[in-house]
């Protein structure tokens, strides 16, 4: 059982905010599809065989969900610390409290119980606490080995930058593994049987926006420990990537990707 670890709520107060910057910004289809995501993802990592001591009650799932469901944060994150303080690590918030209440929340949708506006709101704390959660875990030992995958995002056509990339990394040493042309559900699944330090997102313009973060929700369940790095124009316009779709760096050129993917293997040899 991993240890439990106590929310910062500046950071947390920081992440709901840039979600709903987020909910504000992108047009309804795009919202129903990020949304959707967030609840399937989420949903699909619930796990039952839990201690009794940290299994949740249907009552404190129900709760959890109407605070999600309403516009006040500072509900659902005493919830989760309430959780943490009677002993509830990662591990068990992700797969038992949060998992359990998306897996309500999508029942409720198709049921008609809630309003789409409702459940982008509860979608989007689901995220925010994730966000946060993770950040604030252990931080595992980077991956020293030389090697990373590269993607472009479903539906881009444009990967000629990521495959000039691909194969420029490899001049330098490092083993990429190169995926285009790919649907987002065979991309997730191709990419969560790989275990990878280091995944490189090719975006090209701000319209690709609304699927970048739906398959970085999507990676984020599917391979916890990897980092994502945003490449491609879409990095190089002010949209503060790293916050606003929660990846770990953006770079609009090739020299400041290297830089971090080198930087990650300095790390593991701390």
């Amino acid at each position: 059982m991993s240890e439990p670890i106590l929310l910062d709520r500046l950071k947390l107060a920081m992440a709901f905010s840039e979600i709903e910057a987020i909910r504000q910004r992108l047009p309804e289809d795009a919202l129903t599809g990020l949304a959707q995501e967030v609840v399937k993802r989420v949903a699909s990592n619930w796990r039952v065989s839990l201690p009794h001591e940290f299994e949740p009650t249907s009552g404190q799932i129900d709760a959890l969900c109407d605070a999600l469901l309403s516009q006040d944060a500072s509900v659902a994150i005493e919830l989760i610390e309430r959780a943490q303080q009677n002993g509830a690590g990662y591990d068990t918030l992700c797969q038992s409290y949060l998992a359990a209440a998306a897996r309500r929340l999508g029942e409720w949708w198709d049921d008609d119980r809630v309003s789409f506006y409702k459940v982008t709101i509860a979608a989007g704390g689901i995220y925010a606490i994730l966000r946060i959660l993770r950040l604030q875990r252990p931080t595992p030992i980077p991956d020293s080995r030389r090697s990373a995958i590269f993607a472009s995002l479903p539906g881009d056509n444009h990967t000629l930058g990521i495959t000039v990339a691909a194969d420029l990394a490899r001049d330098r040493g490092w083993d990429i593994e190169l995926f285009t042309g790919l649907s987002h559900d065979e991309l997730v699944h191709e990419l969560e049987q790989r275990e990878t330090g280091l995944i490189g997102l090719s975006a090209s313009g701000k319209r690709t926006l609304p699927v970048l973060m739906k398959l970085i929700v999507a990676l984020r369940l599917s391979n916890p420990g990897a980092r994502i790095m945003v490449c491609g124009q879409i990095a190089a316009l002010d949209l503060n990537l790293d916050g606003f779709t929660g990846a770990d760096a953006a770079a609009a050129e090739f020299d400041t990707a290297f830089a971090y993917m080198e930087q990650i293997v300095s790390q593991s040899r701390i």
